[in-house]
């Protein structure tokens, strides 16, 4: 959602210092209900040996998922030199390349 779709104003200019806490206090709630929702319908879909991608610091890291957690991946660089531990929601998947455990990734990936 784009700043651009959201076509609701709310005026808070009237609620005190205990309201905006108040109000402060759901609004994050509802962010984490909404993030929990992303990662547990990511997880569902993740496998490990898929190639997936993610954008870290605007720089788009693509690898091998080798273990999937409750609430986070890891994934393995494609250079097999770095590990990534990201939460699932931010992860999509390129394509579910069957598993191969001669790859380098794989075999390597737990240390």
């Amino acid at each position: 959602m784009t700043n651009k779709d959201i076509k609701t104003t709310i005026d808070i200019s009237h609620l005190s210092i205990d309201q905006l806490y108040i109000l402060n206090q759901f609004v994050c709630e509802r962010i984490d209900e909404l993030q929990k929702q992303q990662d547990e319908a990511a997880i569902a879909i993740l496998r490990p040996g898929m190639k997936v991608q993610f954008t870290h610091d605007g720089t788009t890291v693509t690898g091998t998922l080798l273990k999937k957690n409750r609430k986070t991946v890891l994934i393995a660089n494609d250079n097999a030199k770095t590990h990534h531990k990201v939460p699932a929601g931010i992860v999509r998947h390129i394509s579910a390349a069957p598993l191969d455990l001669n790859q380098t990734v794989v075999k390597n990936g737990l240390k």
